[in-house]
């Protein structure tokens, strides 16, 4: 590290234990970067989809069109991220049930994690940032300097996803719910590239049953420990 203070921070853990949430608070809190990743794949999701329309998905045209992609991320004024994808902010389109149907298969492409780990690396190389996702603390910044595994039960994970839902409007199976945080658990701990791992020098943090700002506070007392060690 070039600069006293400068601090990578890489939170991985499985859907549902408040990893963007946090994050996000952090940030805010700290004046450092958030970086959203999952909104990167989702925005390169959204470009090829509505670049091809119906078309059927191909992986050698993923592979040729990323270079047609210009991403950036800017905060956003209620403490959010902003995505823009060439120019246009697609922060809400990305959101939409078809981006989520269809992300998998282009997060899967080892190229696309490519195109983007590089990305993530340029962003990380201007300055302090703190960034969520599956394979942030393994592969994307395996030398992070603080790294956190955030995690919660299954069961403690489908009450709160159940709670979004009915903050909503909507009324959802209880049991579905459960069942799709398993599998995505699976899906995300087995893929190809970018598996969900938790990395050796990595805090765990069970979140189960801790409150939000507990957590928060937990993040920035690592964050603020680690630079005042760094500016003695």
């Amino acid at each position: 590290m070039s600069d006293a203070g400068k601090v990578i921070v890489a939170v991985d853990g499985p859907a549902g234990t408040g990893k963007s949430s946090v994050c996000r608070q952090v940030a805010s809190d700290l004046s450092i970067r958030y970086i959203d990743s999952g909104a990167i794949y989702r925005g390169i999701t959204w470009y090829f989809l509505d670049k091809w329309g119906a078309a059927p998905l191909d992986v050698s045209s993923v592979i040729e069109g990323l270079g047609g992609i210009a991403m950036d991320q800017h905060p956003g004024p209620m403490g959010d991220v902003l995505t823009v994808v060439n120019g246009k902010n697609v922060s809400s389109l990305i959101r939409e049930e078809h981006i989520a149907e269809k992300i998998g298969f282009f997060s899967d492409i080892k190229e696309v994690r490519l195109f983007v780990n590089s990305l993530l690396r340029k962003w990380a190389s201007e300055g302090s940032i703190i960034m969520d996702g599956r394979d942030i603390g393994t592969v994307v910044f395996p030398d992070a300097e603080i790294k956190v595994y955030l995690d919660a039960s299954v069961e403690i994970r489908t009450e709160r996803r159940v709670k979004e839902y009915l903050q909503m409007g909507k009324n959802v199976d209880e049991i579905i719910i459960k069942n799709q945080i398993i599998q995505r658990d699976l899906s995300d701990m087995n893929r190809e590239f970018g598996g969900l791992k938790m990395s050796g020098d990595a805090l765990y943090i069970d979140t189960s049953y801790m409150q939000f700002n507990e957590v928060v506070l937990k993040m920035e007392s690592l964050i603020k420990d680690y630079q005042m060690n760094m500016i003695k």
